[in-house]
């Protein structure tokens, strides 16, 4: 309930003040088990995945956020899960597994922590976001912001096709699977990311060549 009335007093004014456009939207499963990811820039980046995507995510947070009781409250009842980045604790893993088990969505920054600096190039993700889909039968949505959001700037999500797991039993991986499937994982980023700046390249060329036909047809200049 805290959920649905956070989400209809923020949906217009963070759609008005974070325009974002979201490419690829069918690869989102609407009602079947899923681990959302994406690079992380900054703290409204959870809420701009909820908002844009119109789902309620349950958020592996860093657990510094859960220390003041009311904004702990807050992020919990909006399905936020306390982590610690440097040791993922019994109760957190068991929370995540269980939200999984019960068909939900959980989202995961797998670089652990925010990209400050801005940049493309993701961290290397660490290899829980690979235990997490073994262990809860799910198969991980790989996403990417363009860039930081920022008030009243073009922004973008691309939404990768659902990333299975390769392994002879994927419950039980191996130290070899995991490796292996944590570098495939790394790979469909980097892809990623090429086609989404491939995308917004194209998007910014059309916008220009649509001006310069304007100037020209505002000069009378017929083709």
């Amino acid at each position: 309930m805290l959920f649905v009335l956070a989400f209809i007093i923020l949906y217009l004014p963070l759609t008005i003040i974070y325009p974002t456009k979201v490419i690829g939207k069918k690869n989102l499963p609407k009602k079947k088990r899923c681990i959302a990811t994406s690079n992380h820039y900054t703290n409204i980046d959870p809420i701009l995945y909820d908002i844009k995507l119109v789902k309620k995510f349950h958020f592996l947070a860093k657990v510094e956020l859960f220390k003041n009781k009311l904004l702990g409250w807050f992020l919990k009842k909006c399905g936020g899960i306390p982590v610690d980045r440097e040791n993922v604790s019994p109760s957190s893993f068991k929370e995540t597994i269980f939200q999984l088990k019960k068909d939900r969505q959980v989202f995961i920054f797998p670089e652990g922590t925010r990209n400050k600096a801005g940049t493309e190039q993701m961290a290397d993700a660490k290899a829980g976001v690979i235990t997490f889909a073994s262990k809860g039968e799910a198969d991980i949505i790989p996403m990417l912001l363009y860039r930081p959001p920022k008030a009243f700037r073009k922004n973008y999500i691309i939404i990768g096709e659902p990333f299975k797991l390769e392994a002879e039993n994927t419950k039980r991986l191996s130290k070899e699977e995991m490796q292996h499937n944590l570098e495939r994982y790394e790979e469909t980023i980097k892809k990623l990311r090429i086609e989404l700046d491939e995308f917004v390249e194209f998007k910014k060329k059309k916008k220009s060549k649509d001006k310069n036909i304007k100037a020209l047809n505002s000069k009378n200049i017929k083709f």
